[in-house]
């Protein structure tokens, strides 16, 4: 047998133990982290930049019927000095027109803040367009459901809360439906991160007296918030307006991101590599939940990038040892 010393002491004896290092390095991979999964929670979360501090977005109105609002965040409105009915104490945030002339004493004149808010509301509401795991027939009513996190699709109708609906354990939830959303004096939402639990409305969102929901209501026409609803989260709005009744609006402050792209070169065996690397980062930390199991709805097959990464690695080694055997052997021929 050949001494220790002697192995590691030769080019050749050295390309093989590296090679094996690799071969059991992909093995390792392929067996403990390719595990087949119900499906993979792909929702994520896009950005809101300079509408993240906005509790309230209209896009050609903010009004309100009844006094008695309590508004934690911004409001704000691109499309002139349309803001009426609410006063400046009901808000604990600023207040932000694009004109000058505003009958509030704290309104404040800012069109390019809100462009860019509700340009931010447009991207976003582009971005959470995310592939389905799990497809409602109908109208769906969520009530009495209990969901991880996941995407859930009404393709055929909007959704509806006649009930309670929770939202179990962390992660990403998107409400994605074809029409609206309409809520009634009893439905509410438990549990759930409200910067991470979205309502992506095509048409209009109407919240009923007694309902109490969670999450950041992105709608393509209108927000109503009938008297006496509460909406842990953001109001915005990107055609019509957001209509209050005496409602309590909070809008959460929630993780900014952060995107970090790397370059690096390489030589393996002689040939010159580059590898860019973009990472996305939220601070705080966005949690991320894998293997959901939805209650209610029909099952879509997806692949989520957690159940290709181990693949690209393993093919990325086996690539690595097939240029790492070639190189051996055209150094023992030369011997």
């Amino acid at each position: 047998m050949p001494s220790v010393k002697r192995v590691f002491g030769n080019k050749r004896g050295r390309g093989t133990i590296l090679v094996s290092a690799l071969l059991l390095l992909t093995i390792f991979i392929t067996i403990f982290t390719v595990t087949p999964n119900n499906v993979s929670a792909i929702a994520t979360s896009p950005p809101l930049g300079a509408a993240s501090t906005f509790a309230v977005l209209g896009a050609v109105g903010v009004s309100e019927n009844t006094l008695g609002s309590a508004i934690k965040g911004d409001v704000g409105n691109p499309s002139g000095t349309s803001i009426t009915g609410i006063t400046c104490a009901e808000v604990t945030g600023n207040i932000y027109e694009s004109d000058a002339g505003s009958t509030l004493p704290c309104a404040i004149t800012n069109a390019a803040l809100l462009t860019s808010a509700y340009n931010y509301v447009v991207a976003a509401y582009g971005a959470l367009d995310q592939p389905c795991d799990v497809t409602y027939p109908g109208t769906p009513d969520l009530a009495g459901s209990n969901l991880v996190a996941g995407v859930y699709c009404a393709p055929a109708g909007g959704f509806a809360l006649s009930g309670t609906l929770t939202l179990v354990g962390s992660g990403v939830w998107i409400f994605k439906s074809s029409s609206g959303l309409t809520t009634t004096t009893t439905g509410n939402v438990v549990g759930g991160d409200p910067c991470n639990v979205w309502w992506r409305v095509p048409s209009s969102a109407t919240l009923g007296s007694g309902t109490e929901l969670t999450g950041n209501i992105l709608a393509l026409a209108s927000i109503t918030l009938v008297h006496g609803a509460t909406l842990n989260g953001k109001a915005l709005v990107q055609t019509g307006a957001v209509t209050l009744d005496a409602n309590h609006v909070t809008a959460s402050n929630c993780p900014l991101a952060t995107t970090i792209t790397t370059t690096i070169t390489t030589t393996i065996a002689g040939i010159v590599t580059t590898i860019v690397t973009t990472i996305v980062l939220f601070f705080p930390p966005t949690p991320k939940v894998v293997a959901p199991v939805p209650v209610g709805g029909v099952m879509l097959p997806s692949v989520g990038f957690s159940a290709l990464l181990p693949w690209v690695i393993a093919l990325s080694l086996l690539g690595v040892l097939s240029v790492e055997a070639f190189t051996i052997k055209r150094r023992a021929k030369r011997r």
